[in-house]
């Protein structure tokens, strides 16, 4: 039973870092698609000329985003999850090493 509830446990830290890891790049490139989508409209401009304006505003950063090292961020989300799962996997290990006969 106890090792059931720390199995689940693991499995909800790791759900929550797959959540966070995809809202941090989501948001990012929201932030993003906001911005261009802002700024042509706050110029006063309308119709095409704004659309193509946000589209040239957004496709630097947007082909700056698949050539960016997302490991970094990414690795530091993952080194504050890994001090969660740790111990959790330590107790479930310990829990089934002494079961064993």
């Amino acid at each position: 039973m106890r090792i059931a509830l720390l199995r689940g446990a693991r499995a909800v830290v790791m759900a929550g870092f797959a959540v966070c890891a995809a809202a941090f790049v989501g948001l990012s490139v929201y932030a993003v698609l906001q911005f261009g989508l802002w700024w042509p409209r706050l110029a006063g401009l309308d119709g095409s000329t704004r659309l193509v304006l946000a589209a040239v505003t957004m496709l630097p950063f947007l082909l700056l985003f698949t050539k960016l090292n997302w490991s970094r961020p990414l690795g530091w989300l993952s080194g504050r999850f890994n001090w969660v799962i740790e111990p959790i996997d330590q107790a479930i290990g310990a829990i089934e090493d002494s079961s064993k006969p």
